[in-house]
């Protein structure tokens, strides 16, 4: 057990807040699920993406209405340490046309020294990397 949660329920509702955080377009409770020292992999034609590059992005899209929802299908949690977690999901983002858009992730939270849980890392999978965590097909 990490403090009196499990590791799954510190996932599931880091998951929940930043689908809520989204569909109210509260760019500050947002960006506070999301590590000032957080790195993203595998966004095509981008070797890492930093903190302030995914608030820039947050801060365009909410202004533009451009993604109406966010969900999360969790698939697997891994306890690191007693204040790091690493979970494999497939993350589903609605843009205003409708459009259902398909990301599988492995994300790492980690509890930071204010005692939130946030990402800290964040690789979008490949193809065969999804198929490996099981990520394939579960839709």
């Amino acid at each position: 057990m990490i403090d009196s949660m499990t590791a799954g329920e510190i996932a599931n509702e880091w998951a929940l807040a930043c689908c809520e955080t989204l569909e109210r377009q509260d760019i500050e409770g947002h960006m506070n699920l999301i590590s000032r020292r957080v790195k993203v992999y595998g966004l095509a034609n981008l070797d890492v993406v930093d903190y302030h590059f995914w608030l820039r992005q947050v801060q365009e899209q909410f202004a533009a209405g451009v993604v109406t929802s966010l969900r999360y299908y969790l698939n697997a949690v891994k306890v690191d340490s007693d204040t790091q977690l690493r979970l494999t999901a497939i993350e589903y983002l609605t843009d205003k046309d409708g459009n259902e858009h398909e990301s599988p992730l492995l994300i790492t939270l980690s509890k930071e020294e204010d005692g939130v849980w946030r990402a800290t890392e964040e690789k979008i999978l490949t193809k065969d990397e999804a198929q490996t965590a099981g990520l394939s097909r579960l839709h």
